[in-house]
């Protein structure tokens, strides 16, 4: 602890050094800026939002440039040298998504993954995996439980590493922006159901309560069959969240969120072996279920979140904190296949996870602003705390010989884990503390050069005690630091034309989550990323073009059942996407991803090979069309289509069966009606419309995810 009260007082010198110098150089740029007589600048007033407009919905309505993170500088995604996607909560609401999963798709190189049986959010970014961590309004979360829809403003995607966040996967990063207050009263009202069994409702209010206060309620219940069998999903939800905005520009967000969210952990398919080191997807009805009926995962988090900004000295800087407290439990129970035998019968056992406690707290202060030093300096920089603790109690129940790949008789299962074969008790506690800076500087006018980095200290422990024999395994690693950094240029050739080029570093301590308490170096990675950002069409149009180089070293496998660091891994690819709305009432969404990821392993079986689930190439397209002509008899009404193609992935690293490929063809159909300045909208649409038999992700062996067959919807939704 001492190494790191040590490290963390110099980390402390190095920011309060970064954090002075552009402010005593934003002294005389002050000076200049405000004569003696000056009165001082005038508070700008509450945000005010475009109201909708009744016939319809935003003219731009996928068409969303504000990233939380990417660039502290709250840079327009354009104005950024690396490639960033959003998708805002219209497109969630015209493709009727009722998970994430259903979102990812329609993003170049990007592609779902196992995500423990269906409970958590998990996926593949430019051919990296996800560890832990779904970032929630810039702030790195890890999470046992699925997101609520309800509460997503909008969905972005960071492609490659943040150097100015430090740890992370190279691939990238998902963020989620919630819904916060508006000084627009509005209020509204939905309800979704489809041919399977969903019902859902969900309410969303926000407006002013004064001049300097504004509030924002969502909230959502629901209770829903699927197409797999002895699968139902509740959850409810609620988010109350309160702004205050002073006269002087200070501000202060105090937002709660509440979830809690009961499934099955559902494994899917098992494969079975067919010779030659070769195996095969049982070939099964989509509903067929390898898990027992008494399956069951109940996760409940409570989260508080405090937002502040303050103007100094005047209004081109700003002091913002942030305090984030998440409390999650979770409580699980399920079955797994363990071998298939000679005979044909499968051995599974009952596994599960009891009192499951993990809390997070995360801390930020930063200063951002700008001033004149022989260049004009954009700037921010500050100083991050992040804990995490999270305790458990593992078991697993004696093997259960009994069903066939053909016909599992699941039901035979007993729930034996009163009597299990093992019990441990785990605790894994990790901390991160580190200053960072972020800056731009206008080299020219046309040319801007974005530098970044991070000194990160980070440090885990791990217990493991058996509670059913004796002996306690405890293991951590001492204070490891880290300088993550990155450097970006911008070019902007023309008017509407735009080149960039970055290279940024990150790097990811090893976890303890598999039970194994040895130490290994983190995890190191780096991308190089060129592109090109275009708008077209008087800005109708935005289209981003990117190339990229990224490499992983310090990967832990098991090599013959023993942890051992390999070389990593790599990818190289390409991606394209474009998004706008090139004439009144059109909008369109296109994305074309490819990517070439190879391992790098000690392990000749897998060296070489495709990472398990990524494709080299994957394609969207969404578009839609909403009559605006006040005069059509057809004002109102709103149609949609898309299709998304996954090309074919590999269900494990040695390449022994194949998930295969598939396309998707979706569509949507709504109509407004008006009714005063109030307006109801009608929801129907196919998803799968082709009735595409498809697997969506491989966990391993005796877990492979299975893709929804095709679902007639339908919702109503009222805004008043």
């Amino acid at each position: 602890m001492d190494g790191l009260k040590h490290g963390a007082s110099r980390a402390v010198l190095l920011w309060a050094i970064a954090l002075a110098g552009p402010g005593m150089l934003a002294g005389d740029a002050v000076a200049q800026d405000r004569a003696p007589e000056a009165s001082p600048p005038k508070a700008e007033g509450p945000a005010v939002l475009d109201a909708l407009m009744v016939e319809g919905t935003p003219q731009a309505r996928y068409d969303s440039r504000l990233s939380d993170v990417g660039s502290r500088l709250n840079n327009d995604i354009t104005e950024i040298p690396r490639t960033i996607d959003v998708i805002p909560e219209q497109l969630l609401q015209d493709q009727h998504a009722r998970e994430m999963e259903e979102v990812y798709r329609y993003f170049p190189n990007v592609v779902n993954n196992d995500g423990y049986g269906g409970t958590r959010e998990d996926y593949i970014i430019r051919g990296f995996r996800r560890r832990d961590d779904v970032y929630r309004n810039g702030v790195r979360l890890k999470s046992n439980s699925r997101i609520d829809p309800s509460t997503i403003e909008s969905i972005q995607i960071i492609k490659g590493p943040v150097s100015d966040i430090g740890q992370m996967t190279p691939g990238g990063l998902v963020n989620i922006t919630t819904k916060k207050p508006s000084w627009t009263a509005r209020n509204h009202l939905e309800t979704n159901f489809d041919s399977y069994g969903e019902r859902q409702a969900m309410f969303d209010s926000t407006g002013p309560l004064s001049e300097s206060f504004a509030y924002r309620i969502v909230g959502s219940a629901e209770s829903s069959d699927s197409f797999r069998d002895d699968t139902l999903v509740q959850r409810q939800f609620l988010a109350p969240t309160l702004s205050w905005i002073g006269a002087d520009g200070a501000s202060v967000t105090v937002g709660y969120e509440f979830s809690k969210d009961k499934r099955p952990l559902d494994r899917g398919f098992i494969t079975y072996p067919t010779g030659g080191g070769r195996r095969a997807v049982a070939d099964v009805a989509r509903s067929t279920r390898y898990d027992a009926g008494f399956t069951k995962r109940d996760s409940t988090y409570h989260q508080g979140e405090v937002d502040v900004a303050i103007p100094l000295r005047s209004d081109r800087w700003m002091l913002e904190g942030k305090l984030f407290y998440n409390h999650e439990r979770t409580d699980e129970i399920h079955t797994e296949v363990r071998s298939i035998q000679s005979n044909g019968l499968l051995v599974r056992r009952v596994e599960g996870n009891d009192d499951r406690n993990l809390d997070t707290f995360f801390g930020r202060l930063q200063t951002r602003g700008e001033f004149e030093a022989l260049l004009p300096v954009k700037v921010a920089t500050g100083i991050e705390y992040r804990r995490q603790k999270e305790s458990w109690i593992n078991y697993t129940g004696a093997d259960q010989v009994g069903g066939t790949v053909a016909n599992p008789a699941s039901w035979r299962l007993i729930d034996n884990s009163a009597r299990p074969t093992a019990r441990t008790a785990r605790r894994v506690e990790q901390t991160d503390f580190g200053p960072f800076v972020q800056a731009d500087i206008a080299l020219l006018p046309t040319v801007t050069l974005t530098l970044g980095g991070r000194y990160e200290l980070s440090k885990g422990s791990a217990r493991v005690e058996n509670l059913l024999g004796r002996g306690t395994t405890v293991g951590s690693y001492p204070v490891d630091r880290n300088l993550t950094k990155t450097a970006g240029v911008m070019w902007k050739a023309m008017e509407d034309v735009s080149f960039f080029a970055n290279y940024a570093d990150t790097f990811q301590p090893h976890n303890f989550y598999n039970g194994d308490t040895q130490v290994f170096p983190a995890e190191k990675g780096r991308q190089y990323e060129v592109g090109s950002k275009l708008n077209l069409m008087g800005e109708r149009l935005f289209m981003t073009a990117a190339l990229f180089d990224i490499k992983q070293s310090n990967v832990v496998e098991s090599s013959n059942g023993v942890a051992v660091l390999t070389g990593g891994q790599r990818s190289r690819g390409a991606e394209l996407s474009v998004v706008g709305n090139p004439v009144e009432g059109w909008n369109i969404r296109a994305a074309v991803g490819y990517v070439d990821a190879e391992l790098e392993s000690v392990d000749r079986t897998i060296d070489g090979n495709r990472p398990t689930n990524v494709p080299t190439h994957n394609a969207s397209l969404w578009s839609s069309y909403e009559f605006k002509d006040p005069s059509s008899p057809l004002v109102g009404l709103g149609l949609g289509a898309g299709v998304t193609l996954v090309g074919n992935r590999y269900g494990d690293a040695q390449h022994s069966f194949e998930l295969g490929s598939y396309t998707l063809v979706d569509t949507g159909v709504w109509y407004y009606i008006p009714i005063g300045e109030k307006k109801v909208r009608l929801d129907l649409g196919v998803k799968n419309l082709t009735d595409k038999s498809y697997l969506t992700a491989s966990g391993g062996t005796y877990r492979v995810s299975a893709g929804a067959p095709r679902t007639v919807y339908g919702g109503v939704s009222f805004d008043f």
